[in-house]
């Protein structure tokens, strides 16, 4: 498996020397999931850290009956259950391939040999969680004050190239609402 994608991504956060990415090679192992295979299942402790090197994954809670979808993982990005990944107590989310998809994962120990070993592996890991927690903070907040409207446009921002491959019963319940409402909300945004 080629481990440039992930390396140019390593690369965004931090420096890599050669070695680092020696390293990184040895540390990530591939993992291949078919269309609907499950990544981490509700209930089940997140034993990894994963990065998409090719596909697109969805992250949902079940609530009062209903999937809410909470998060998509396309191509580039990393994915994770942080919380259960990081305190080793089971998932309150399930994370399912929506194709079939290539990741790079590594284990909790390897990690933290990551961020032992990789010159800049502390600070790699701090702006990663930086950047998650602001994403998360934006999403709460988006989910409280933004209407239905507002929050499919950030939807269409945050996830420019993911529309056409994502039913829209997942990105109804991404924006929090009925895929009929949604159809009415994407008829409105056409004629404006």
């Amino acid at each position: 498996m080629k481990y440039e994608l992930l390396l140019n991504k390593i690369r965004g956060y931090i420096a890599l020397s050669g070695k680092d990415c020696i390293l990184i090679e040895e540390l990530f192992e591939p993992l291949y999931l078919a269309k609907g295979e499950v990544l981490l299942q509700e209930g089940k402790v997140c034993r990894h850290f994963c990065y998409v090197n090719k596909g697109l994954l969805r992250q949902f809670m079940n609530y009062d009956g209903k999937e809410l979808t909470i998060h998509f993982n396309e191509e580039n990005t990393f994915v994770c259950d942080y919380e259960s990944f990081i305190t080793k107590t089971p998932s309150q989310k399930t994370i399912i391939a929506l194709e079939d998809s290539v990741l790079q994962m590594i284990s909790y120990g390897n990690l933290q040999r990551f961020y032992k070993e990789i010159e800049e592996g502390e600070r790699f890991g701090r702006l990663l969680l930086e950047e998650t927690f602001i994403k998360a903070v934006q999403y709460i907040i988006s989910g409280l004050t933004d209407s239905p409207q507002e929050r499919y446009s950030k939807f269409m921002k945050q996830y420019k190239n993911i529309e056409q491959r994502v039913a829209q019963k997942y990105i109804a319940s991404f924006v929090g609402v009925t895929p009929q409402s949604l159809s009415r909300i994407r008829r409105r945004i056409a004629y404006m």
